[in-house]
């Protein structure tokens, strides 16, 4: 190749690289999609559908054809050509669009907005057709995919529906989800122009579906809207968001009743929305404005009640009937002008009206226009002023409650000439009391009519009736009643009472044909009546005469003049128990109303009372204080004078029922109150003190059960030491003086005091608890025994003192001492103590019972001595003698005591010899058997000891034993005292007491009273050995026992 060849190939690559680029950098144009189908067929293209959560509504757009297939006529067929839009839940096919409804209907091109140019019409090209879209307003609660399709409805009117998927059908569905209904459904409203009211009723969306809450916190609320103009969905947004419901209400309401305002003429249209609290998933309230469930009305209501203008020219005119006793009132009007179908109503009353919800307003009838008048027939027996109003209704049925004067007349109507408008039998009568009671008999022809009872001081005429001025209205009562009670202090302004002569009048005030209101007849022609003499002014207070205690009898006489200005009166005797005066400068009460005032009895005067009146005034017993008498006065009319004055009509009195008592004492020669009430010979002297002042000096009378009188055989004066002035509490002192001389026989004293006190009470008072006392107490000492028994107590028995006393008047007291040593140069002599170990029978006898140790005493004779007093102070005593001894056993088997001998050796005590049958022999052969066997036994003993357990140390019984044992065989230190003393011993071993018993029982002629060792038995080797061991440890030394003594008979 050339060189040029080259270069003009490399220049036509550049150029080609540069268009290239150039084409690259230019934005690319849109083109049309090719149409699908036939074009002849006109079927709509590129559908499209779209859902809009907000509006949930779904958006169908689609076009017009672009190619004709070279048929331009095509456009110009859209002119006459429409498009339907259906929508099902599946594919939309030529198959079901015949089962199908269609929603919508669109013209394909509407020339009359585009123009005449059939290009306008095509679907594509420089100034294509705008394209259709229709919006489907999807049903609350919806969920689910939905198809949409439109089908072409030709000129000749076939149907092209090809169906072609994203030409004029959906391939794919929308899914449509919107929120369910949450409303309530079918309002209405009523308005009822009669009562003003609006009607407003709905059915509640749980009444169908019960899924809203209605309690608690998310509990729906029911607003209830007012508007002018019908709220739809379009407007229900705005409706929530510019205006206020006008009422909110419970969950469950699904009726409300509004009071409409007068004078309102308006159209409205009333709607019903829920709102729910924390509905949505966010927590926010909600509130259904849709309206999808007919909750607004559609149609508005017209609240009408604007009354018409009032009624004019109206008038009433009564004619007479006198042949039936009745009448005919002829009402008349003008018809209001400008109102059509309007109707007239009339109403009647007895009584002056203004509204027509005036209870007393009767309707008579109800009118049509054009007519302007009424008959009415009155009933038979009418008399009064009957008054008629005219009210108009309006077509609506709107009227005005009130009424005004124009429409209103009244006229006299009395169709009652035949009878006589008053009652009869008036009579008035003054019972007394401040009371005058009218009787009458009611009116006849009349039902229901009230009477009026009037009062005046002389007969008033028919024409001079004025109320309250020519007579005093003093009270009305209905029909049947026919009495009436007038209580003239009402109508005593001045408060002194009224005595004057009254005339009193009986009206009647009665409907006479009238439902309501009374015509009041004040003619007076006959009945009244008087004049009737009244009273009722308090008479004067009485005069007390004198108010006098007689004790004695336990009454108070009262005595008052009666008063001679009053015939017939009543008095009333009161008495006040404190003070009804008080501090007061006026001193005066009133015994009806005051506190304290109590009523005693009632006196009628009659004519044959005296001047004074005298009224005796029980009195209880045992009263002592000062009362206040008062006398109050009534008259023969009732009228009472309940005032009390000191010193005129009330009195003070001591009322004294209450016999005087004394202090009581007996003093002995020295002046010394005597506190036994058993007396002794003697001078004493009786002293008594009166609780009060006495009318006379007291008297005294002495005597003795015995027969004799220590006041000289009658009652005596008792004499007077002190009046007591200064000490107001008690009265005079008195004494009297007796001596009991040795001869006074023993016996009962009883003594009697009289006294008389100043209000007539009489006492007599008996003391009979003293008695004379001429002989002392009788002692008996049991124990100790008396030396002369022969018994003795030992160191360390208890001696036991039991004594008794007794006395025919008591015994007062026991004493006890003891002379210690008696006989001796140491004798003591002990003061007298106070005994114990009392015990005091019921007859009065003492007994005492009381224990000393021995050891207290020196060895030797004794003395105790144990006293008794009686009441009267009359004392004995009485004494016994015992001993008490220490006695010891030596070691060498003697026993020595302290006080007497102690006990010698056998041999030394028999000098003589005897036989060995003798006697004493004798009783030594016995002795020696019984030692022999004794002997055996106590081996035994000592074996059968030893060979027992080992007892523990300090076991008293094992001790007990032991000590038994030794004493037994002459080895203890301790003195056998039982056979010293020559008592019993009171308890024994066993192995000793048959034997000891046996001696006992010997009768041994030769025994003497001495003491007898007991002799240690010669021991063994071995009991030696044991002996020696048993003196090098301490021996237990036994106590001696106390054997028992046997007194002599």
């Amino acid at each position: 190749m050339t060189r040029d060849t080259l270069e003009g190939g490399r220049h036509a690559s550049t150029v080609l690289v540069l268009v290239l680029l150039l084409l690259s950098s230019m934005p690319l144009l849109p083109s049309a999609a090719a149409d699908i189908g036939i074009p002849s067929e006109l079927q709509a293209q590129d559908i499209s559908a779209a859902f809009d959560d907000l509006s949930e509504t779904t958006t169908i757009t689609w076009r017009n054809i672009d190619q004709t297939g070279g048929d331009l006529d095509l456009y110009e067929d859209l002119w006459d050509t429409t498009y339907r839009v259906y929508r099902h839940t599946a594919q939309i096919t030529p198959a079901n669009i015949g089962n199908l409804t269609e929603w919508a209907s669109v013209i394909a091109c509407n020339k009359d907005v585009l123009g005449e140019s059939t290009l306008r019409c095509r679907g594509g090209g420089s100034n294509p057709h705008p394209g259709h879209s229709v919006t489907y307003q999807v049903g609350a609660g919806t969920n689910g995919t939905y198809f949409y399709a439109v089908v072409t409805y030709l000129e000749d009117g076939s149907i092209s529906a090809p169906l072609d998927f994203n030409a004029s059908s959906t391939l794919e569905p929308v899914y449509e989800f919107t929120t369910p209904s949450r409303s309530p459904y079918n309002v209405d409203a009523s308005f009822d122009p009669a009562t003003s009211q609006t009607t407003v009723t709905w059915i509640n969306y749980n009444s169908i579906n019960p899924v809203l809450p209605e309690s608690g916190d998310d509990a729906i609320q029911i607003h209830l809207w007012r508007t002018d103009y019908p709220i739809t969905r379009s407007n229900g947004q705005g409706l929530l968001a510019q205006s206020t419901p006008i009422q909110t209400l419970a969950p469950t309401t699904t009726k409300v009743v509004l009071d409409i305002d007068f004078n309102t003429n308006r159209e409205v249209y009333y709607s019903v929305t829920y709102l729910l609290p924390n509905y949505t998933h966010m927590g926010e309230d909600y509130e259904d404005a849709r309206f999808l469930s007919n909750n607004a009305m559609t149609e508005s209501i017209l609240e009408d009640n604007v009354p018409p203008s009032a009624v004019g020219g109206v008038s009433a005119d009564f004619a007479e009937d006198i042949l039936t006793g009745s009448g005919n009132t002829t009402i008349s009007w003008n018809d209001v002008p400008g109102e059509t179908d309007e109707t007239y109503r009339i109403y009647v009353s007895g009584v002056l009206f203004n509204n027509t919800l005036d209870p007393n307003a009767q309707l008579l009838a109800t009118v049509s226009e054009n007519i302007s008048q009424f008959v009415y027939k009155v009933p038979t027996g009418t008399l009064g002023i009957g008054y008629y109003c005219v009210v108009v209704v309006d077509q609506f049925g709107a009227y005005s409650f009130d009424i005004q004067p124009s429409a209103c007349a009244f006229e006299f109507e009395d169709a009652f000439n035949n009878w006589v408008a008053e009652p009869t039998n008036v009579y008035a009568q003054f019972l007394g009391d401040g009371i005058t009671r009218v009787t009458w008999a009611d009116q006849l022809g009349v039902e229901g009519e009230m009477y009026n009872i009037w009062r005046s001081n002389y007969r008033v005429g028919g024409f001079e009736f004025v109320e309250n001025q020519s007579l005093t209205w003093v009270g009305s009562v209905p029909d049947g009643v026919q009495s009436f009670d007038i209580n003239l202090n009402d109508l005593d302004l001045s408060g002194d009472g009224i005595l004057e002569s009254s005339f009193y009048f009986v009206t009647t005030e009665a409907r006479y044909g009238h439902v309501n209101g009374t015509y009041h007849f004040t003619g007076l022609v006959n009945n009244f009546f008087g004049p009737v003499s009244e009273d009722t002014r308090a008479p004067l207070a009485p005069t007390i005469s004198t108010v006098t205690m007689v004790g004695g009898l336990e009454k108070v006489v009262l005595v008052w003049v009666n008063s001679g200005s009053e015939s017939g009166e009543v008095y009333d005797i009161y008495r006040h128990f404190g003070d009804p005066f008080g501090d007061a400068n006026f001193t005066s009460s009133n015994a009806t109303e005051a506190e304290g005032w109590v009523h005693v009895m009632t006196v009628q005067e009659t004519d044959l009372d005296p001047s004074t009146i005298v009224r005796e005034i029980p009195v209880p017993s045992d009263s002592e204080q000062n009362v206040w008498y008062a006398v109050v006065i009534a008259d023969s009319h009732g009228n009472s004078n309940p005032s009390v004055y000191e010193g005129l009509n009330a009195a003070i009195i001591y009322e004294d029922t209450k016999a005087p008592t004394i202090t009581f004492e007996i003093k002995n020669s020295e002046g010394i109150t005597v506190d036994s009430t058993a007396l002794t010979k003697g001078e004493y002297s009786i002293r008594i003190t009166s609780s009060e002042n006495l009318f006379s000096d007291a008297i005294i009378n002495i005597s003795t059960s015995a027969g004799a009188s220590l006041t000289q055989g009658a009652e005596q004066l008792m004499t007077k030491t002190s009046d007591n002035l200064h000490d107001p509490t008690k009265g005079p002192d008195y004494y009297y003086p007796i001596e009991l001389k040795s001869s006074a026989k023993a016996g009962d004293i009883k003594i009697t005091i009289n006294l008389t006190d100043m209000s007539g009470n009489l006492a007599s008072i008996i003391i009979d608890n003293y008695r004379i006392d001429a002989s002392a107490p009788t002692i008996t000492i049991f124990s100790p025994s008396d030396e002369g028994d022969g018994s003795k107590y030992l160191y360390g028995n208890k001696i036991k003192i039991v004594a008794g006393a007794e006395d025919d008047i008591g015994i007062a007291s026991m004493q006890i001492r003891f002379i210690r040593n008696f006989g001796e140069a140491n004798m003591v002599s002990e003061p007298w103590r106070n005994v114990s170990g009392l015990t005091i029978a019921e007859n009065g006898d003492w007994t005492i019972s009381m224990e000393y140790n021995s050891g207290n005493f020196l060895s030797g004779v004794h003395e105790v001595q144990v006293k008794a007093t009686d009441s009267a102070g009359n004392e004995r005593s009485s004494k016994v003698r015992f001993v008490v001894d220490n006695c010891q056993h030596r070691a060498d088997g003697k026993t020595i005591c302290e006080y007497s001998e102690p006990v010698q050796d056998d041999a030394e005590q028999l000098a003589a010899v005897y036989n060995l049958t003798d006697p004493p022999f004798m009783v030594a052969w016995v002795t020696a058997g019984m030692a022999f066997l004794a002997i055996i036994v106590s081996l035994m003993v000592i074996g059968t000891a030893m060979s027992g357990p080992k007892k523990k140390k300090g076991d008293d019984d094992d001790d007990e034993d032991e000590d038994w044992m030794k004493e037994f065989v002459g080895t203890s230190q301790d003195p056998d005292m039982d056979a010293i003393t020559g008592g019993e011993k009171e308890e024994e071993p066993k192995e000793e007491s048959k034997s000891m018993a046996d001696e006992s029982e010997e009768d041994d002629p030769f025994a003497v009273n001495t003491l007898t060792p007991k002799r240690r038995r010669k021991k063994s080797s071995d009991d030696d050995d044991d002996d020696d061991d048993d003196d090098e440890k301490p021996k237990k030394r036994k106590s001696a026992k106390r054997r028992s003594i046997k007194r002599k008979k």
